[in-house]
């Protein structure tokens, strides 16, 4: 069963490359200078992360009771 909590590699790519794509955003809209490269590395590391996590092994007994509690 998973931690509640647990901080995974995984989830710090996730949210490393959401982060680097709003930066990316942000410099394109104000049209600042390496907002293409920013929004293309943010997207390239989001588009690697979908692709490992969709061969990740994942727990065959999941804990409904946080999903549902009593």
């Amino acid at each position: 069963m998973a931690q509640q909590g647990k901080i995974t590699v995984t989830n710090m790519i996730y949210g490393l490359g959401a982060a680097i794509v709003i930066v990316g955003a942000l410099f394109k809209i104000q049209h600042w200078p390496l907002a293409s490269e920013i929004l293309t590395l943010g997207m390239i590391v989001e588009a690697l992360v979908f692709t490992y996590s969709a061969f990740e092994r994942q727990n065959s007994d999941l804990d409904w009771s946080l999903v549902y509690p009593n």
